[in-house]
């Protein structure tokens, strides 16, 4: 029979024993990532629901601004024909009081 060679055996028990740790390693290393993906499963986005709702308020306040903005314009434009009527009136009353055979 062979030679039994203790010093051979302890190299591969020692093999034995690093590569059922190293399995071992890869099994809770498996489980781990396995633990992370369902954490991150289980999570939910943020709700927008606030952020959507002021942001359609927004949106309606401008488009409410929008319609007075136009309104005064159409003010402003009356306004600007009312000042042209008084600058005529007032130079008419300028030129009637000028002339001294106006009386």
């Amino acid at each position: 029979m062979g030679k039994f060679n203790l010093k051979d055996q302890l190299a591969g028990v020692a093999a034995l024993i690093a590569a059922i740790v190293a399995i071992g390693g890869g099994f809770v290393k498996y489980g781990e990532i396995t633990t992370k993906l369902n954490n991150l499963t289980e999570q939910t986005g943020p709700d927008l629901t606030p952020l959507a709702k002021s942001i359609g308020d927004n949106q309606k306040m401008i488009s409410d601004n929008i319609g007075l903005i136009s309104d005064n314009d159409k003010d402003i434009a009356v306004l600007q024909k009312q000042i042209e009527l008084l600058e005529l009136q007032i130079e008419e009353i300028k030129v009637s009081t000028s002339n001294p055979l106006s009386n």
